[in-house]
């Protein structure tokens, strides 16, 4: 009887088919071959991994990013094959004969975890940001004749709600679109990661580990849609659903205390993510139910 080809994600493959062509015609594309170092291993593709990984430390190499190749000569240490070593060599051989031996390991940041006393304060202020930096997403789509000022308006008058209304909740101009029944959701998505640089992102076809669910406070989570999915040596991989909001990734890489690259989600897709995985992580048996009633 013959073996089973393994079976993917299609969406998965469908992601990784679109950032190859992107890399045709971009070859030294830091977040495009990011991705693809961490999708080819999620497909268990290690030979095209370990070209990828080759690549993108030639990258690091030139910008002098040494800490970062570094954890690229790790995983390529992996790999047998001769132009791996070499890459691993190269790496070596950057940081000079009495250079002393990067730290490949970093402390969480002091204050990432918020206590509790300031999470109140902290999720006003996250809201209240989010829905400035919403508007100006908003405006950016009329701009470009994606939405009428109407819809803009609308939109706008619901974020607000959401500055009263007690919770995390997610406030994003995105997932207001995508909840409407204009029809105009997919093409925002479209025109946000076009005009922010941030591909799309399949994300549900990534396994968010507690770790990096919980490396970001969950007022910047929850409620801006930010979501660590993968890491690639000291970089973190982030979906978000406004890779416009400048302000935000610099709050993002100031938490992490690492480089972070960032990608389009999918409002959908970000919102069920986040239902799931924040449910995992606090689940409440139907013992403690019964205890608060």
């Amino acid at each position: 009887m013959a073996e089973e080809t393994p079976k993917f994600d299609p969406k998965l493959e469908e992601g990784i088919a679109y950032f190859e062509k992107m890399l045709q015609v971009m070859p030294e594309d830091r977040t495009t071959l990011e991705f693809l170092c961490v999708a080819y291993g999620q497909v268990n593709e290690p030979q095209k991994q370990r070209k990828a990984l080759i690549s993108l430390a030639n990258i690091l190499l030139k910008e002098n990013e040494l800490e970062s190749a570094d954890h690229i000569a790790e995983r390529l240490a992996q790999y047998r094959e001769p132009d791996a070593q070499a890459m691993v060599l190269r790496i070596r051989a950057a940081h000079g004969p009495h250079a002393e031996p990067t730290s490949l390991q970093k402390s969480v940041p002091a204050g990432m975890d918020e206590p509790s006393s300031r999470q109140g304060n902290t999720h006003t202020a996250a809201v209240l940001t989010a829905i400035k930096a919403e508007k100006e997403l908003l405006y950016l789509l009329v701009a470009r004749k994606v939405i009428d000022e109407t819809i803009s308006d609308d939109i706008q008058s619901r974020l607000m709600e959401l500055a009263n209304t007690p919770g995390c909740l997610l406030v994003s101009a995105l997932s207001q679109l995508e909840k409407d029944s204009t029809g105009t959701g997919e093409l925002a998505v479209s025109v946000v990661a076009d005009e922010s640089g941030a591909p799309p992102i399949p994300l549900e076809t990534f396994t968010i580990s507690e770790e990096l669910l919980m490396s970001l406070p969950e007022s910047i989570v929850r409620v801006r849609g930010v979501l660590p999915f993968a890491k690639l040596g000291d970089t973190l991989l982030i979906a978000t659903l406004n890779p416009l909001d400048a302000a935000l990734k610099h709050q993002v890489e100031a938490s992490v205390g690492c480089p972070c690259k960032f990608y389009t989600a999918h409002p959908r897709t970000m919102e069920e993510l986040l239902d799931r995985l924040f449910a995992e992580v606090s689940p409440e048996t139907e013992e403690e139910k019964k205890e608060e009633s």
